[in-house]
């Protein structure tokens, strides 16, 4: 089970990891600078992501195919939401000032970090398996675009906004969600399909940069507390993986479709969010409370992500 799970989970991890790393080092030495990052942010907000999410909906998304599709962007906000829901009562006397680290305790990296493992891990049901993460990624990014957005670039009293919330990605989401439940998609050009897709391929090593190279220019000197630390650790990375693997485990619920089972505890137990960081470059806000407390996470999870989906591999055997 180490072998078949473990290493190959750890090894997904590690290589985005070393991105991350890279990017940092080239922060610290200069050769990326504050105004190059702050551009890459805005370059991948305003046009790589929107594009990525345009291009992917318009051409994988297919209702028809898996008739209760709906159900998996239900499950990313039930599961966002109940995260939400820890943070408040963990961070219940100061949910103001810290609402920035409770989205980081809140929203998983559902893409950027679930798609490397997956091609590692699921060779041969590789394109099914993205299909359920595709459709799981529906919800996560309308709540990280909306609530998320809010939430980490807001001010401590400032309150929730409609044309605060309304940005590029939400847009592209939503709209061609729009396009191909209406049946347009086929009337999509190719001619404007094939150069969209191009550009939102970079989306993701781009945004992985812009993580490195934030965490790269985090001060070590101003860390955020052990108890913040604990706190935020403990939903992400323990709480919400043992809470998932505990209901899937006990209800049995999904024995007949394994691949989503383990797309839910890969999707509970993955480091939070790298849009985040993202967001904070392009509106505002925290860039070294958000980038150290992520930093924190992104560590402890080389170890806890391949641990957690070990186990479920382990206790799904024991059926």
């Amino acid at each position: 089970m180490i072998t078949s799970t473990f290493i190959p989970v750890f090894k997904a991890v590690l290589s985005i990891f070393l991105i991350a790393i890279a990017s940092g080092v080239l922060v610290r030495r200069n050769i990326i600078r504050q105004s190059d990052i702050q551009s890459m942010s805005h370059i991948t907000i305003v046009i790589l992501l929107p594009c990525l999410f345009f291009s992917k909906i318009i051409g994988s998304f297919d209702p028809a195919s898996f008739v209760y599709w709906w159900i998996l962007p239900l499950v990313a906000f039930v599961m966002i939401g109940f995260a939400l829901g820890l943070s408040y009562l963990f961070f219940y006397k100061k949910r103001k000032q810290k609402k920035a680290i409770m989205a980081v305790a809140s929203f998983m990296n559902a893409n950027y970090m679930v798609l490397p493992i997956a091609t590692m891990l699921y060779v041969e049901d590789l394109n099914t398996f993205l299909t359920y993460c595709f459709m799981f990624i529906l919800g996560v990014s309308t709540a990280l675009w909306s609530v998320g957005k809010y939430m980490v670039t807001s001010g401590e009293n400032e309150k929730i906004r409609l044309k605060e919330i309304v940005n590029p990605p939400l847009i592209a989401s939503l709209g061609s969600i729009l396009i191909v439940l209406l049946g347009l998609e086929n009337y999509v050009p190719s001619a404007i399909l094939i150069p969209v897709d191009f550009l939102g391929q970079a989306a993701i090593p781009i945004a992985t940069i812009v993580l490195g190279a934030t965490l790269g220019s985090i001060s070590v000197r101003q860390m955020p507390s052990i108890i913040d630390s604990i706190k935020v650790v403990g939903i992400k990375l323990f709480l919400m993986p043992a809470i998932v693997i505990a209901l899937l485990y006990w209800t049995q619920w999904l024995n007949t479709y394994p691949l989503i089972a383990d797309l839910l505890v890969l999707q509970a137990s993955v480091a939070p969010a790298t849009l985040l960081i993202v967001q904070v470059r392009k509106y505002g806000g925290n860039a070294q409370e958000v980038g150290s407390m992520m930093l924190i996470n992104y560590i402890v999870c080389l170890l806890t992500i391949p641990a957690w989906l070990t186990i479920w591999r382990m206790l799904i055997a024991s059926y």
